[in-house]
């Protein structure tokens, strides 16, 4: 299991990146998550520092993109956290015609498909985010999924949107936490941590909403988790600050070790 923060919430102009991996590096997280957003100048000094920090201090990076980036910009990250890069995650994206509304698995997958080649031999994982939740959206697409099928492809959780649709969704009713966990039909690749009162996304530390983290930790570990956890607090979604919600940070991390060393 490694533990990993969503440092993109995180960045202020005033707060050198290096300085902000350290920080939470001394909070215990081994592992940041960056947004693709963060490499729009993948050459910039400060990038190249944050790298070299990652790999003196040991830590593990995974990064969660936006369909746009690419496989091309996936490669630029790669080239610049090397070995580090234990996952690649992606947004879903969807497409509309006159039948409504679907994902676009037809243009994900190729994506997917040139970074495990790219990455042939490596440990990296890929994974889209809350696609494919059962086994009937799997078979849904699996014309476009079923070839990346394999201990390298999977899907990642996102359990604040577990929160929402047990909450919400009359497809998922009746459903307990570990129902839904254990009925993703792919490997469980990474997990977003974050709490909400079950109608909204609000990206709040563990324990501010109604999310029952206990019945989380034990249905990752029925599905046999391994991934990485990432603590996806975002302070601006609940009407705090970065500088105010570090603490909280640091009091989720907590709080998940304990639930999965339980």
């Amino acid at each position: 299991m490694r533990y990993a923060i969503a440092i993109w919430n995180y960045t202020e102009p005033d707060v050198p990146l290096p300085r902000l991996v350290s920080e939470f590096a001394d909070f215990g997280y081994d592992t940041i998550s960056f947004s693709s957003g963060q490499f729009g100048d993948r050459a910039a000094p400060e990038m190249r520092e944050t790298a070299a920090l990652i790999r003196d201090r040991g830590l593990g990076v995974t990064l969660h993109c936006a369909f746009d980036f690419g496989a091309e910009g996936v490669r630029h990250v790669l080239d610049l956290f090397g070995e580090a890069v234990l996952a690649v995650t992606f947004d879903p994206l969807a497409e509309v015609d006159s039948c409504g509304s679907s994902f676009a698995t037809g243009r994900m997958a190729p994506v997917l498909a040139e970074i495990l080649r790219h990455t042939e031999g490596s440990a990296l994982r890929v994974a889209i985010e809350d696609l494919p939740l059962d086994a009937r959206a799997l078979d849904h697409y699996r014309a476009d999924l079923g070839p990346l099928l394999g201990d390298r492809y999977g899907m990642l959780l996102d359990v604040g949107h577990l929160n929402m649709r047990l909450r919400r969704w009359s497809y998922f009713a009746g459903l307990s936490i570990a129902d839904y966990i254990t009925g993703i039909p792919v490997p469980i690749v990474e997990a977003h941590l974050h709490d909400n009162h079950g109608e909204g996304d609000q990206h709040a530390p563990l324990g501010f909403g109604n999310l029952d983290f206990a019945a989380v930790a034990e249905g990752l570990k029925l599905a046999g988790f391994d991934g990485v956890s990432t603590v996806e607090i975002a302070p601006t979604f609940h009407g705090s600050t970065p500088a105010e919600s570090k603490p909280h940070s640091q009091a989720s991390l907590a709080q998940w070790k304990a639930l999965w060393g339980r």
